[in-house]
């Protein structure tokens, strides 16, 4: 059935899916020709609309406009979700690296970060530092 999905054209014809993909199991090419079906309305209605466009005897500035308007709403989607995607790479690259962090930090690694944590949990009269290094923890 010209422009419905597979869900639509069995209700109308009061059968189920999978009775229908089974028929297209037993009959590949009717697969090809569904997919065909199913994107002719958009189809055509393109073609109507580029025709009133492109109408030598009238153009229509009013489909021209409308035709613009969904070009921009389309592309503008298309924006919004690329960069939807592009945040989320940022925050899931985000994950990862606390992860490592937070993997590091459990470990028995004695890197640089635990020795400055390490000095920073002592009290303020343990604390080594001298004035020349900007360390100096020590009251005056």
């Amino acid at each position: 059935m010209i422009g419905l999905t597979i869900t639509e054209a069995c209700y109308l014809e009061d059968i189920s899916r999978s009775t229908w993909y089974r028929y297209e199991q037993k009959h590949p090419d009717i697969a090809t020709k569904r997919r065909r079906w199913e994107k002719a309305l958009s189809i055509r209605a393109r073609v109507v609309i580029a025709n009133k466009i492109f109408d030598k005897e009238k153009p229509s500035a009013y489909y021209a406009q409308w035709f613009l308007e969904r070009e921009m709403d389309r592309e503008t989607r298309n924006a919004q979700n690329e960069l939807a995607r592009a945040n989320a790479r940022k925050i899931n690259a985000e994950i990862e690296r606390i992860k490592a962090e937070t993997k590091r930090l459990n470990s028995n690694d004695e890197g640089i970060t635990k020795i400055v944590f390490s000095d920073d949990l002592k009290p303020d009269d343990e604390q080594k530092g001298n004035e020349n290094d900007g360390a100096d923890t020590k009251p005056k």
